[in-house]
């Protein structure tokens, strides 16, 4: 290709086309990388290069490529013809792609025929920035041609686009004959590249030799970097506040990554370089650290692979290659260890430096540079592991390709294993957001800097040749600008500009024909640069230097890797401290976007948002509490309780130590990050911490409370744990809490608070059961249930329930279950007192209210009964001084009935067959005794509740007794009635009860309250005239629960008659009274009514009256016990 020089050189803007070409280079490999990863997946490739239709036809056309004949060969294109609509839809972002990629190759060769005919002289030390920029377009433009190469469906993707557009069209398209023809030519790139760089040598060269002194002194081993204290702040103390200064100070952070990229596809690609021994040395060198160049990515090339493919065709370079030969394999033996030792001591010396720019940040102005130069030599030596980790055993194979055994010997298989990586990652992530903390600091010094040192400095530098030096008037006008730009400096500046400027100025004075020779005014271009260097510093420069020296993204594109390295660092205890660092790595993956490929956005976010779930679900304090929840199996002896804290000596250490070290480490790891920035949101680890601790404490105590969790999933109603044993399983909660507490501070007593009051509600933040929902179901469903039917007695004596010895049986329907249910292992004081102290007062007023809601139930049932039953009840009401008529109305209320109302009340569960087949009186006396038995259980949990909150919040109960106790308006104490009933204390008249009488009455259609009051008064007549009837009864008194029928006769009369506000729950009791008397007038000639005098005697054992009233005469009643 020919160029004709230009006669202003102002108008070749080298600089413009090196920025913009650059730039474009990078946004085309990375819709070619995509383009590669879609074609290579089935999932994503287009789904007709599959279809069996056009196989036919792209085997034809990868086979003629890049001939396209539509005329001669019509028959081979009928199926496309069928699909040419869509073909042209789904492919014309990947041909379009291919064309940009046509004129993108076009001007970058432009521009390198261009540098090298106007004789362009690269020194990396003067004109710095378009050395850089035109060895990282060499090598952008290489990488672009070689990944177009691997690319693999190519042929078929423009083939086919091409056929159908010719189609469609009536004729080719035009760019496709460039197209094809620039596809056949790169299917060997290198050879092509070979070509196309061969031209540009010398400007090639120029620049690496200038690359070389720096190479050098950059590229080298641990023991060196160790002597010459590269990146201590320490090793010259007196000079630690001295701003540090460089000849070459840009240089000095430069990636020994990019560097050995420049010099391995350089020297490679234009191989006539070889021939010189200076590049020959500083090839060979860079083949000892990288046995593998990136590409862009995650993508690859061997670099002897690439040498040798370039060099084996030529002549008379057998030597040469067995040379580079040699060189490689000595590299695979040495190459792993002499990164080994650089990831050591840069492990050491970041932490030193990290620990003493925390001490002393203002260290971050002066000595800034050695953090550059610390965080991108341990970028290096990351990005080469991953680098190098998916292809060592490849590598392992050139060393010895038939010997395995030879490579086992070696012990170069686990070289790219890293453990302490974590280590070195979280030290480099610490620097690096401990420079953005402290931004303004170092923005604030070298703004002062600048303006005091740097700009009077170039000042001085360009007055001594601003007389007859040669510049041009642009040329004076940009170094003019550059100057007083740095001397008015401020700290909202944008620095673009003025790096721009310099960056014309260095392409206008590189040039043959240029009169300025800037090598010759050498102390000015280091001072320019120098002072560029500072200037990045201030403003959003800060934020390239980091992406620059500290960027990660490339983890984005090795997930797998990313996840072993987590793992690994969770399992290894002395690293798992660090293990938030890949979460701030994740923070990372948006830096490799591009504005050419905008589709690529959702894929980085998706893939960020994954890693992100992996890490909450792999460093989550879960992981560490199911190490606590190991048991031991398969040991003959039973370890004794404590056993895990007897030593004899220092070692071994016991399991319980490591899991507290691991529990330290993972603390610490959270505890050093505040919050994290991912995507835009705000991660805060504590806030995350506190959350799963939440959450698991709920799921926990859900999957304690049943034993055997898989039977719990077949009988939800399974028997659940004792109160007392959860209780306990809650307080080693608690002090396992505490023990975390100690190493990672987080507010314990919110978290409890917060969970058990979730525990005593119906459902959990979650949605889950709760332990009050738990216990309130069996407590009703199954033990009040086996109360109902004689299997449970209640005793006054134990204030418990307690199993019928006749009726033994398991309270669960579980043949394999052998042991027995003791119904006092659940209900004694000790159990509901632990029942109490979990649900809290809110989880008994929520049980209180599922035992009201039920003796309601039974209300109503039995208000149903009376209602059947009006008639013969009134008779019985006001001829309670007729003996013979009562006892007519007993001998019919007595006779059985078929089918009685009420059976099949949707809320009748445990008195299922407790009224089908049996007599009124039957039916009665079975409710009224299952009232007295959820009465005396309700008792029993106020009592328990009282008994603790005395202990807990003994003011408050104490004020509330004495409120009670008080002789206030017996109204004023029924208002207070919810506060008592969740304080424990019993009132004569349950407000509760009440209202769940009025409800369900008003549900069932007895909302008339004359008809209400009625059924009510003869309702307690009933309940008079049906306590002889216990006399039929084969079971004794006590062995069906009887004993209870006073505490429902109390209950229910103190509420029924509240509800209605007559005042006459005296004259009521006494009407019970008289029926009662009436009924043991009769003549007690039989044994049924000896008998039942003799129970009723029991039920009411003192021959006294005993007045239990209320003070206010408005509620004033008598009731006889």
């Amino acid at each position: 290709m020919s160029y004709k020089t230009v006669a202003d050189s102002s108008q070749l803007k080298f600089a413009e086309k090196l920025v913009i070409l650059n730039d474009r280079a990078v946004g085309m490999l990375t819709r070619i990388y995509n383009m590669k990863k879609a074609c290579a997946d089935p999932k994503s490739q287009p789904q007709f290069l599959n279809d069996k239709t056009l196989e036919s036809a792209i085997s034809y056309i990868v086979k003629r490529f890049p001939v396209i004949d539509i005329k001669r060969n019509s028959t081979v294109y009928l199926s496309i013809n069928d699909m040419k609509g869509n073909i042209i839809k789904k492919l014309s972002l990947y041909y379009y792609t291919f064309v940009d990629l046509l004129e993108l190759k076009d001007a970058i060769l432009q521009l390198f025929t261009a540098m090298d005919a106007n004789q362009c002289r690269l020194n990396i030390n003067q004109n710095l920035d378009l050395t850089t920029s035109f060895l990282n377009l060499v090598v952008n433009f290489c990488s672009l041609m070689i990944l177009l190469s691997r690319v693999e469906d190519r042929k078929t993707v423009l083939g086919l686009y091409a056929a159908a557009y010719d189609i469609l069209h009536t004729g080719s398209e035009t760019s496709f004959p460039r197209l094809g023809q620039m596809i056949v030519d790169y299917e060997q790139p290198f050879k092509k590249l070979s070509e196309d760089l061969g031209l540009s040598y010398r400007v090639i060269s120029s620049a690496l030799e200038s690359l070389k002194e720096t190479y050098f002194r950059r590229n080298i081993s641990a023991e060196q970097q160790r002597d010459s204290a590269m990146i201590s702040l320490t090793a010259n103390p007196r000079h630690m506040l001295y701003a540090a200064q460089t000849n070459t100070i840009a240089c000095e952070y430069m990636s020994l990554d990019t560097m050995d990229r420049w010099i391995i596809f350089g020297v490679s690609l234009c191989h006539r370089l070889l021939s010189d021994p200076s590049l020959l040395q500083l090839f060979q060198k860079a083949m000892q650290h990288s046995l593998a160049v990136r590409l862009f990515r995650d993508e690859t090339i061997f670099t002897f692979s690439m040498i040798s493919t370039v060099l084996e065709p030529l002549k008379n370079q057998n030597k040469l290659l067995n040379e580079l030969k040699e060189i490689n394999i000595l590299a695979i033996q040495t190459c792993g260890h002499l990164h080994a030792h650089r990831r050591h001591f840069l492990r050491m010396a970041l932490k030193e430096l990290y620990l003493l720019l925390v001490d002393e940040p203002g260290l971050l102005g002066p000595k800034i540079l050695f953090v550059w130069m610390g965080l991108s030599m341990a970028r290096d030596e990351i990005q080469w592991l991953l680098r190098h980790y998916d292809v060592w055993q490849q590598l392992l194979l050139q060393y010895s390709p038939s010997n395995k055994k030879a490579i086992q010997k070696s012990g170069l298989q686990n070289i790219v294993v890293d453990k302490f990586l974590p280590e070195l990652l979280y030290y480099l992530t610490e620097i690096r957001n401990l420079v953005l903390k402290n931004s303004n600091l170092i923005s604030s010094y070298y703004i002062q800097y600048i303006a005091g040192y740097d700009a009077p400095l170039l000042t001085e530098l360009s007055q001594r040749f601003s007389g007859g030096s040669g510049l041009s008037e642009y040329e004076q006008l940009l170094i003019h600008s550059c100057i007083q730009t740095l001397a008015n400096i401020s700290d909202g500046i944008d620095s673009r500009g003025v790096h721009l400027d310099w960056f014309r100025f260095q392409a206008l004075t590189s040039i043959g024909r240029s009169t300025f020779k800037l090598q010759v005014h050498a102390n000015f271009a280091v001072a320019m640069n120098t002072a560029l260097f500072h200037l990045k510093h201030i403003g959003n420069g800060l934020d390239e230097l980091l992406r620059e020296t500290s960027d990660l993204s490339i983890y984005c594109f090795y997930p797998r890797i990313f996840d072993l390295h987590l793992r690994n660092c969770l399992d290894f205890p002395l690293q798992s401290r660090f293990s938030i660092t890949f979460a701030h790595i994740c923070a990372h993956f948006n830096s490799p976007l591009h504005e050419l490929c905008p589709e690529e956005n959702d894929t980085i976010i998706e893939k960020v948002c994954a890693d992100g779930q992996q890490l909450v679900l792999s460093t989550e304090p879960r992981a560490c509490a199911n190490m606590f929840a190991l048991e031991f199996q398969g040991k003959n002896e039973m370890k004794m309780p404590g056993f895990e804290s007897i030593r004899q000596s220092g070692q071994p250490i016991s399991s319980n130590d490591s899991n507290n070290l691991y529990l330290g480490e993972l603390c610490q790891a959270l505890a050093t990050t505040k919050e994290l920035n991912i995507s835009g949101h705000i991660f805060v680890p504590r806030e995350f911490l506190f959350h799963q601790l939440e959450k698991y404490l709920n799921t926990s105590l859900l999957r304690y409370i049943h034993p055997n969790n898989e039977q719990q999933q077949q009988q939800p109603l399974e028997c659940p744990r004792r109160p007392s044993e959860m209780l306990a399983f809650l307080s080693a909660q608690l002090n396992a809490l505490q023990h975390l507490d100690i190493f990672y501070n987080f507010d314990l007593t919110r978290l409890f608070n917060d969970t058990l009051l979730q525990q005593s509600q119906r459902e959990d933040a979650q949605g889950n059961e709760t332990l009050a929902e738990i216990y309130s179901k069996w407590y009703l469903e199954v033990l009040l249930r086996k109360a109902s039917t004689c299997h449970l007695l209640y005793s006054e004596h134990m204030q418990s329930f307690v199993n019928n010895p006749s009726l033994d049986t398991p309270i669960n329907n579980n043949n394999s279950s052998t042991q027995l249910f003791r119904a006092e292992r659940f209900t004694d004081p000790r159990e509901l007192r632990s029942l109490s102290q979990i649900i809290g007062p809110f989880g008994i007023k929520f049980m209180e209210e599922k035992l009201v809601w039920h003796i309601a139930s039974q209300i109503t049932e039995l208000f149903k009964i009376v209602r059947e039953h009006n008639e013969q009840l009134h008779i019985a009401r006001v001829n309670y001084d007729k003996p013979e008529k009562l006892k007519e109305i007993v001998t019919s209320l007595s006779t059985s009935l078929d089918s009685p109302s009420g059976s099949g009340h949707k809320n009748e569960k445990r008195s299922t067959n407790t009224t089908h087949g049996i007599s009124p009186l039957d039916s009665m006396l079975q409710r009224v005794i299952i009232i007295g038995e959820i009465c005396a259980f309700r008792d029993m949990l106020f009592s328990a509740l009282n008994d603790v909150l005395k202990q807990r919040a003994p003011f408050l109960i104490n004020s509330l007794s004495s409120l009670i106790n008080s002789p206030l308006d017996e109204l004023q104490k029924i208002n207070i009635g919810e506060a008592c009933a969740a304080s424990g204390f019993k009132l004569d008249v349950d407000l509760a009860l009440a209202n769940a009488i009025k409800q369900q009455a008003n549900t069932n259609g007895l909302d008339d309250p004359n008809e209400h009051y009625k059924i009510s008064c003869l309702f307690i007549v009933f309940i008079a005239i049906s306590l002889p009837h216990l006399a039929l009864n084969p079971q004794s008194f006590t062995k069906n629960n009887s004993h209870t029928i006073p505490l429902a006769v109390n209950t229910i009369t103190g509420a029924l008659f509240f509800l209605h506000q007559r005042g006459d729950t005296a004259e009521r009791m006494h009407e019970f009274l008289a029926s009662r008397v009436g009924i043991f007038s009769l003549p007690s000639t039989s044994f049924f009514f000896n008998h039942s005098a003799f129970i009723f005697r029991f039920l009411f054992p003192s021959s006294t009256l005993k007045v239990l009233g209320i003070a206010h005469p408005q509620y004033r009643r008598v009731f006889v016990i």
